[in-house]
């Protein structure tokens, strides 16, 4: 009877799992990419995390896109995401580290030119760089899927939504609409957006990428409103290579985030206590702290979303909560104790060298 009931239990199990891996909400792992696939959702391996960079050198250099630029202080390696030409003597492009996941790069450590151009004299990052992903979980790909269904369609919103997600590498994004004759600020234009116009926000992936992406959905007459850090791409139509088209969208301006941290240890904190608080920073704020079960931020802080003082204290005391009774004794967000207003354009960036973590 026990060996009975044992393999029934098994088969139970069995039967479970196999009706679960057709349902989005219960599917896991490879059950869930399977699901996901019938739309066209794809899990993400993760993206590199990506940056500005000043290049320097004679007027009218070409520099190549992919070429290589090193950091100075951790050797990590970053390439450009597009050809740039020097104007003057400088010109801004993005690069994303070759890496996968969260990278870090304060400002002015990329400054070590792999690939020599001719011309090219000098490369730097006047901001720090923007943290990269991890592989997506499950949660975070259910969340992704709901926001891709409407990827099939063309000149909506929500298939404009479903392309850009498709990009590799876009970690988030945020379309605007106008569908008012008026630039003035009301309930259905809450920004302030030009008249019958599109605003399109997006961080991570690569340029020319994420241009053809928004070619393929944009209604063809809507004017396009650059809201935060403007990008420019001429697209050429895949089908039809004699139509051209100048698409405009925007990166978002970040909001660094600076936070200062006084812990009182009660004598059962680890040495390296405030590191880990610092990792739990980094991992919350993209969404990978909390389990989904739990409903709270499980995709971490989206574009235009403010940053709520009492919320940081979650990452905090996830790891005060293993060990004892140490307590949080201060703590600022961006020099008070409040929270972060952030405005529809704007995006909080996260790195470990502004959060400064100090054990008493």
């Amino acid at each position: 009877m026990a060996s009975d009931a044992e393999i029934f239990s098994l088969m139970d199990e069995a039967v479970m799992q196999a009706y679960n891996s057709k349902d989005p909400n219960k599917a896991t792992k490879y059950d869930l990419d399977v699901v996901c696939s019938l739309t066209g959702t794809q899990r993400s391996k993760g993206s590199g995390s990506s940056v500005e960079l000043v290049l320097t050198g004679v007027n009218g250099t070409s520099v190549p896109e992919g070429t290589r630029i090193d950091s100075s202080t951790t050797g990590s390696r970053w390439t450009t995401d597009q050809r740039a030409v020097i104007v003057g003597t400088t010109v801004t492009v993005q690069a994303t580290c070759t890496v996968v996941g969260p990278t870090q790069a304060d400002i002015g450590t990329i400054t070590k030119i792999v690939d020599v151009t001719g011309g090219l004299t000098g490369a730097t990052n006047p901001a720090p760089a923007t943290i990269g992903t991890s592989r997506q979980l499950d949660d975070s790909l259910r969340v992704m899927r709901a926001a891709a269904v409407g990827r099939p369609g063309s000149n909506q919103v929500d298939s404009l939504y479903g392309e850009i997600f498709s990009v590799e590498g876009v970690r988030r994004v945020k379309v605007y609409a106008n569908s008012t004759n008026s630039a003035s600020v009301s309930d259905e234009n809450p920004h302030g957006l030009p008249a019958r116009s599109t605003a399109i926000i997006v961080d991570g992936g690569a340029v020319p990428d994420i241009a053809m992406a928004i070619y393929l959905k944009i209604m063809p007459a809507a004017p396009q409103y650059q809201a935060g850090t403007p990008v420019t791409y001429e697209v050429q139509s895949p089908k039809y290579p004699a139509n051209k088209k100048i698409i405009k969208y925007s990166t978002p301006s970040y909001v660094d985030m600076v936070v200062v941290l006084a812990v009182k240890n009660d004598g059962t904190l680890p040495e390296d206590a405030d590191i880990m608080i610092k990792e739990a920073f980094l991992e919350f704020v993209s969404g990978e702290l909390v389990p989904a079960g739990v409903g709270f931020k499980i995709k971490g802080f989206d574009i235009g979303e403010s940053v709520p003082y009492s919320t940081m204290f979650t990452p905090i005391n996830k790891v005060l909560g293993e060990y004892g009774n140490s307590f949080v004794q201060s703590m600022t967000l961006n020099g008070a104790e409040s929270s972060v207003p952030i405005a529809f354009n704007q995006l909080s960036r996260w790195t470990t060298a502004n959060i400064q973590v100090t054990i008493v």
